[in-house]
């Protein structure tokens, strides 16, 4: 298999997965997804995004949207491989809303909040922790989601908090309204 060809952590990337998908049921009325394409697109992702880690710890985002990019990847078409990389490299550090605007055009708005959520996912499963998820309630926006946590949770989580508020002032530079509660 090509995770374990280059050690992907099968664990985390489930736990990755397992987040992603919970929040696309919850938004996938609210944003009109197309549910059974956005899971699948999260779930690929969310096992592929830390294959850059066998390049390098830094960048490895990159790395991996490069692999996806332009590895043979036997069943998926160019066009899933162009979203899967998106995904995978909005994961991290600054939103690459430029490589969402060169996707197919019905893809298009669907895979930048697919984006999103994969973002979300991975920033809850920082601490790589078997640990059950807070209960987080996601409502979809037109330009935006609202996140809520259970009361006390990020006054507990500090870096949590700091790295979804981060995330948010990078989304809003794109018109993306992130709002953490």
């Amino acid at each position: 298999r090509w995770s374990e060809r280059y050690h992907v952590d099968v664990e985390q990337a489930g736990r990755v997965e397992r987040t992603a998908i919970a929040f696309v049921r919850q938004v996938a009325d609210g944003w009109e997804l197309d549910v059974a394409w956005a899971q699948q697109m999260l779930a690929w992702a969310a096992q592929l995004h830390e294959v850059g880690l066998a390049l390098a710890f830094t960048g490895y985002h990159k790395h991996s949207a490069y692999l996806v990019t332009h590895g043979d990847m036997p069943g998926f078409s160019i066009d899933e491989q162009r979203v899967l990389a998106a995904l995978i490299l909005g994961q991290r550090r600054k939103f690459p809303a430029e490589v969402f605007d060169v996707l197919p055009a019905d893809r298009r708005e669907a895979a930048s909040r697919l984006g999103v959520l994969l973002r979300l996912s991975v920033t809850l499963n920082r601490s790589r922790s078997p640990q059950p998820q807070p209960r987080v309630m996601l409502r979809a926006r037109t330009r935006g989601l609202d996140v809520a946590f259970p009361k006390g949770w990020l006054e507990h989580h500090p870096l949590t908090r700091a790295d979804l508020e981060e995330d948010a002032q990078r989304l809003g530079q794109h018109g993306f309204a992130l709002r953490i509660r």
